[in-house]
């Protein structure tokens, strides 16, 4: 299998060099040793005659030459995988299926993206979505129920790797005549004075134990007015001229009309993060080529920024993302 002088292998040799951008990392991928990937390497580049990496602090760097010998290879590699999976397919009418797990109300286009994305590999692929709570969906990626997930900031966890999407303000609603409501956005410390229409803990018990500590420790205890697993129910519960609720960019986007105001509540660490995330171990091709695709088409239709992207509260039921 050998393309001109070079095999299939050389070129993915080269393509993961450029996408690792380390050399450990890269030989980790392929399965091969160090020394055998340098070794390998160096007679790559005394075949073209030009060196396609330069070694800097943060490990390798693609050179101009590089760059170009990649953008072919990761094309001929494409198509050399597409002609083994059709031939594959056509042979055994192979039928692949993805279970995604998003929480509950993130945002509908993602939905139809996620549906929307088409794989020239796996032609004959289903996708399917499955909605829960952030951290449930956590929990169902480790029990290999899932095979990738769309969850909002997720804990540290050994077992699981992700990428982060885009980052959220949590967004504070109040009635027009709350004391803040003229303001453009509010810390922390000045809606602890007032009750509050907060997230169930099982909405996202990450956050929600994160930002009591918060208050605890350096404002005190605060009152929790109402405790909700669902942000339609702050509508017809925030009556009261003095009480702030705790929601998502989205929901307050789908509440826009209902007489209340949104203001962002601006903290570094208490924030809604979007992660794509998959087991630390899954080393499908299809899941892969999957989260490349998905990835590409998000920043290609990523919407104008408002704080960055609506982002969902754990599962986002309440203000869980």
């Amino acid at each position: 299998m050998a393309v001109g002088q070079f095999r299939i292998r050389d070129l993915e040799l080269v393509v993961a060099l450029h996408e690792e951008g380390n050399m450990t990392q890269a030989a980790k991928r392929l399965g091969i040793s160090e020394p055998a990937l340098s070794q390998q390497l160096r007679k790559i580049e005394r075949r073209i005659q030009s060196h396609l990496f330069e070694r800097g602090n943060g490990g390798l760097i693609t050179t101009a030459s590089g760059r170009v010998f990649v953008a072919h290879a990761v094309e001929i590699v494409q198509e050399f995988r597409r002609a083994i999976q059709e031939a594959h397919e056509t042979k055994h009418n192979e039928a692949h299926k993805l279970r995604i797990g998003v929480s509950t109300f993130y945002p509908l286009y993602l939905i139809e993206m996620l549906h929307a994305i088409e794989l020239r590999l796996y032609r004959n692929l289903t996708v399917e979505i499955v909605s829960a709570y952030s951290l449930d969906l956590i929990a169902l990626l480790q029990r290999h129920e899932l095979d990738l997930a769309l969850a909002t900031s997720p804990p540290l966890n050994a077992q699981i790797t992700s990428v982060r999407i885009a980052t959220n303000p949590f967004m504070i609603a109040l009635r027009e005549k709350h004391p803040l409501a003229e303001k453009t956005s509010v810390r922390l410390d000045e809606i602890a004075s007032f009750p509050w229409i907060f997230f169930n803990r099982n909405v996202h018990y990450h956050l929600h134990d994160l930002i009591l500590r918060r208050m605890k420790e350096e404002s005190g205890p605060i009152t929790i007015r109402h405790s909700v697993s669902q942000e339609e129910q702050i509508v017809a519960l925030l009556t009261d001229d003095r009480v702030v609720a705790w929601l998502t960019p989205t929901g307050a986007e789908r509440f826009a009309n209902s007489g209340l105001k949104f203001i962002p509540l601006l903290d570094p660490d208490i924030r809604l993060d979007m992660h794509l995330a998959t087991l630390a171990n899954n080393r499908s091709p299809l899941v892969s080529e999957y989260v490349r695709s998905f990835m590409k088409r998000f920043e290609e239709h990523r919407p104008p920024m408002q704080m960055e992207l609506p982002i969902w509260l754990d599962g986002d039921q309440s203000t869980k993302a």
